[in-house]
């Protein structure tokens, strides 16, 4: 992105009925409810209810994962209203809180708008819930993860579903974000996990921040990005209190974000890499990662380029990997409905 690009952050009133109708749904949103405990799957990816987890239990667990991930849209929603900052009127009226705008000066890629809405839907939190159980993830187990700013729905229900799981999350956020996702200023993806902490609604899950974009620090920016970039970085980095990276190559983009697993691991197993977007430091530099299809993906070496990116090297060490990225797709194979939440 050579020139700088002029946001289009929509202030702009929507409808008195819809913005009464959000506005109710916040105020009434509870902030926090106790998180299911549910007991760990099959560890070979099969059914978990063969290793004696009840369909009852994971159906709580799910509940809670689609309520807290609904009580979090909520209160973002109502930070944003009282910010005077909702969605460009070309996407319509958004329900979730999660739709950014088309163009601000920390968009590095352009996204569907269709993908970025079906994945506000609170439903992937229960969705999650299950298939992570079926993939043997229960209590005390350590989920790694790369949180980019391009689906923040999908990073928010990863999050949901991991408290219900009792699960522990460790993850890599960046600031940066493609068209309509977490990209205005305030309401980056780590500014909204930030404000989520602060809520007590869910647990920190970073571990580090990172600007994102190219060579995982925001090259693809004009410099008035770039700068904007990097201040909320440091300033969201002190108020979760995790360190920054800010690599010097790839490579070195990939290294610092490995470093930083196996230092929040302290020894632990890693379960599962969940990705979540298209951060070039996690899905490496390679083509080979486009033969890939969304969603759990085999442990075992599927790209042995230099180019490889942490998504790789996690599943050549053995590590059950689980890619939120084509997300149309997933909701068609998981049955969720396309285009998010309309009330």
């Amino acid at each position: 992105m050579s020139d700088p690009v002029l946001p289009r952050l929509g202030r702009y009133a929507p409808s008195p009925r819809a913005l009464a109708g959000v506005g109710v749904a916040a105020a009434c949103a509870v902030m926090l409810f106790p998180s299911a405990i549910v007991p760990r799957g099959a560890s070979d990816g099969t059914s978990p209810w063969s290793s004696g987890t009840s369909v009852a239990s994971l159906d709580r667990g799910a509940a809670v994962a689609e309520r807290l991930m609904r009580q979090a849209e909520a209160m973002i929603l109502a930070a944003k209203i009282e910010a005077g900052i909702v969605t460009d009127p070309a996407a319509g009226i958004d329900y979730s809180g999660l739709i950014g705008s088309e163009l601000t000066p920390l968009v590095t890629t352009l996204g569907n708008l269709e993908a970025k809405r079906t994945a506000t839907n609170p439903s992937w939190a229960a969705v999650l819930t299950r298939q992570l159980s079926a993939a043997g993830i229960g209590r005390g187990d350590l989920i790694a993860a790369s949180f980019s700013g391009s689906f923040p729905g999908l990073n928010l229900a990863v999050m949901a579903a991991s408290r219900a799981l009792d699960a522990d999350l460790a993850a890599v956020s960046s600031v940066t974000a493609s068209t309509w996702g977490a990209n205005q200023p305030g309401f980056t993806w780590p500014e909204i996990e930030s404000r989520l902490v602060a809520s007590r609604l869910l647990p920190r899950a970073s571990i580090a921040v990172t600007t994102g974009g190219d060579g995982d620090r925001a090259l693809d920016l004009s410099p008035e990005g770039q700068e904007l970039a990097l201040t909320i970085r440091d300033r969201v980095a002190r108020r979760l209190g995790v360190p920054i990276l800010h690599p010097a190559s790839f490579e070195d983009a990939v290294r610092q974000r490995l470093s930083a697993y196996r230092r929040a691991a302290n020894g632990r197993p890693i379960a599962l890499y969940v990705n979540v977007g298209g951060a070039t430091a996690s899905l490496g530099q390679s083509t080979a990662v486009l033969r890939l299809r969304s969603g759990f993906i085999s442990p075992g070496p599927f790209d042995r380029s230099e180019d490889r990116g942490v998504m790789a090297r996690f599943a050549e060490q053995g590590v059950k990997v689980l890619t939120l990225l084509n997300i149309r797709d997933l909701a068609l194979r998981w049955g969720i409905p396309l285009n998010g939440p309309t009330s």
